[in-house]
């Protein structure tokens, strides 16, 4: 496997240098997202173990790691569908979401799509995204439809798709469906799980486009994918699992060369191969 010098002068008066004990230091940023000490646990599994991390606003973090990780069941607990933590807390912009509801998650902007089709099969593509400009962000009416219509020339779906029931739609079509709808839902912070699953290398290349286009939106990212080329390719931070637990984060260049990650992925034995 590849893995791929002087203070100036204004009428007189010395402005202060910016390590002046005068000035004042900038107050860091708190991160948008807050992950403290999360577990999940099913009887004597830990699916989740003692999870914590932080995502500033604007960034695009990865997630990988080997099959049974735990990373979408940590999806689950941060937005709390269908399921929250056993115990540990979610911070969004530092306002507590674990215990609030999916409802209320989603409606403060945090927003995730599913490895499987999860679209209403009956309705249009259309309708689809107006549903959740409608329940997710409380746009109704022309308001709604305005936000269905941005979110899904956004996505890239060509409008002559929209009038579709969503089970005609192609399977890179269900995808620009699925993240129309979270767009269309206002989030400032959206969770993607496996977006590239069943996609062709040229469609792949798309889902990088839409990624950034997203991004570029002003929505903060997280991102699990095993396709690795694109997701070393988008995300600007990685973060990866093994058994529940953080092994590696960093410049993903960096982590996909940690002894550990490698390890994690094809043993010890391919590791020192």
């Amino acid at each position: 496997m590849t893995w791929p010098g002087a203070a100036r002068n204004l009428g007189g008066a010395a402005l202060p240098q910016m390590d002046d004990p005068m000035v004042p230091a900038a107050a860091p940023s708190s991160p948008l997202l807050e992950a403290r000490h999360l577990v999940r646990r099913f009887g004597a599994l830990v699916a989740v173990n003692d999870v914590s991390f932080t995502v500033p606003s604007g960034e695009v973090l990865g997630i990988a790691g080997p099959n049974g990780s735990g990373k979408s069941t940590l999806f689950n607990v941060i937005t709390g569908i269908p399921f929250g933590p056993s115990s540990g807390e979610v911070l969004l912009d530092g306002r507590p979401m674990t215990g609030q509801g999916a409802e209320r998650i989603a409606r403060s902007g945090l927003l995730r799509t599913f490895q499987k089709d999860a679209e209403f099969g009956t309705l249009t593509a259309f309708e689809n995204a107006y549903a959740s400009a409608c329940f997710n962000a409380g746009r109704k009416g022309e308001e709604g439809r305005d936000a269905a219509a941005r979110a899904l020339k956004d996505a890239g779906l060509p409008e002559a798709r929209w009038s579709l029931p969503s089970h005609a739609l192609t399977v890179f079509e269900r995808k620009q469906l699925m993240i129309a709808s979270a767009l269309a839902g206002a989030p400032r912070l959206l969770l993607l799980d496996e977006p590239a699953a069943g996609l062709t290398q040229p469609e792949v290349a798309g889902l990088d486009a839409l990624i950034r286009t997203v991004r570029d939106r002003g929505v903060t990212i997280l991102l699990i994918e095993h396709v690795l080329s694109l997701l070393l390719a988008v995300s600007d931070r990685l973060m990866v699992l093994d058994q529940g637990r953080i092994i590696a984060e960093g410049l993903p260049s960096e982590v996909v060369r940690n002894p550990a990650v490698v390890t994690a992925y094809l043993g010890s034995r391919g590791a020192a191969a």
